[in-house]
């Protein structure tokens, strides 16, 4: 566990919060409103000169649309995570051979999840439901054929192809060839 100093912490917050204010696109006085504090009191506790109260960062987090556990988390969280090869995660599936490995560490700052896949020749994985929430994935392939279906419409991915979508419905994956299909997919989960 690292210990972080209170004036790192507060440094932090303050980066992050300003960091969100930015992705959502607003400005001091759209955050005011939303928030009920100043501008002025934004101001100083965006640029790192006013500690705030735990008070005052529920406000600001709840005009955020952000729980005060995210902020924290964020906040803690390592400015960079390795995981190692031999660490990452496995699993196999028994029924058709799917191999997958979890290439990429969890962190608090990042919605994207990293995973490297084998789907042996002739095999065929479905998921006949949608997703509750959908989320963007790029598949990339790195060798064989894989024949990715989304919906009613099928999409062949041979190595150095990638294909960008929105899972919003039923999806397949295939592989047509002889040879097994390795390929990465790239997944990124909505923070808001």
């Amino acid at each position: 566990m690292t210990i972080i100093a209170a004036d790192a912490i507060e440094a932090r917050m303050a980066a992050r919060l300003r960091a969100r204010r930015a992705e959502l696109d607003l400005s001091l006085g759209e955050l005011a409103l939303r928030s009920g504090v100043s501008k002025a009191m934004i101001a100083k506790v965006e640029a790192n000169t006013s500690s705030p109260t735990a008070a005052l960062l529920g406000r600001l987090c709840a005009g955020l649309g952000i729980t005060m556990s995210s902020l924290m988390a964020a906040v803690e969280a390592e400015d960079a995570t390795l995981l190692v090869a031999g660490e990452q995660p496995r699993w196999r599936d028994g029924a058709s051979g799917l191999e997958r490995v979890a290439v990429s560490p969890p962190t608090a700052f990042s919605s994207v999840e990293i995973a490297r896949l084998r789907l042996p020749a002739g095999t065929v994985v479905d998921y006949p439901a949608p997703p509750s929430v959908a989320f963007s994935q790029q598949i990339v392939g790195l060798s064989g054929t894989l024949r990715f279906t989304l919906g009613q419409r099928a999409y062949e991915i041979a190595p150095g192809d990638c294909i960008a979508a929105r899972i919003d419905r039923p999806t397949r994956f295939e592989v047509p060839g002889a040879k097994a299909a390795e390929y990465l997919v790239i997944i990124e989960r909505s923070q808001r």
